[in-house]
């Protein structure tokens, strides 16, 4: 039996929220979210981790950025107009059909659509994992405010290596190797 805080892959979706075009600008270390996030989305394509993907407004804020909609040019963004993204029935049913328990949340603004989100998915008694080093805001004080009323909420606040590790689970897993070079070419961050 393990941790219920050690995150599995089985059950789970990344959940990519809101990083669009028009809002990316003035978004506080934004090159190393979003170089995370692409390092989760690899990482999740090896492994066969589900992907969803949310965009706010996309008619206002434009859609997802490029780097991001690239890697995954099929996956159909959820569209909605409020913050949080269980805003329209629409991420419940793909989460529903998924058979998914647990969210592995990315993406800005952290305590806009990211805090909103996360807290909705815990009322909905999801198991939840905020990727710190893959999620950001315009102002530090505000990301790290909104992280630490998700932790105690009932979050886990986790890192995207911790992650990827835990999902892994052994170094006899098949694609331990591919793993091993993407790990190896993770940047630096805080």
């Amino acid at each position: 039996m393990r941790h219920p805080d050690i995150v599995a892959r089985e059950g789970s979706v990344l959940l990519i929220c809101d990083v669009q075009k028009r809002c990316i600008k003035p978004i506080s270390r934004k090159e190393w979210m979003i170089n995370n996030i692409k390092t989760l989305v690899s990482f999740s394509g090896m492994t066969g981790l589900p992907i969803l993907m949310t965009e706010l407004a996309p008619q206002t804020f434009g859609g997802t950025i490029e780097e991001i909609k690239k890697m995954i040019p099929r996956l159909e963004p959820i569209k909605r107009n409020r913050y949080s993204c269980f805003g329209n029935e629409e991420l419940t049913l793909r989460l529903e059909a998924m058979n998914s328990n647990t969210l592995i949340v990315v993406g800005m603004e952290t305590h806009i659509s990211v805090c909103q989100t996360v807290l909705d998915a815990l009322t909905r008694g999801y198991k939840v994992h905020v990727v710190l080093d893959a999620t950001s805001a315009r102002r530090k004080v505000d990301w790290k405010i909104s992280l630490d009323k998700m932790g105690r909420a009932g979050a886990v606040i986790t890192t995207m290596e911790l992650v990827m590790h835990e999902m892994m689970e052994r170094v006899d897993a098949p694609n331990y190797d591919k793993f091993q070079e993407l790990v190896g070419s993770i940047g630096r961050g805080i």
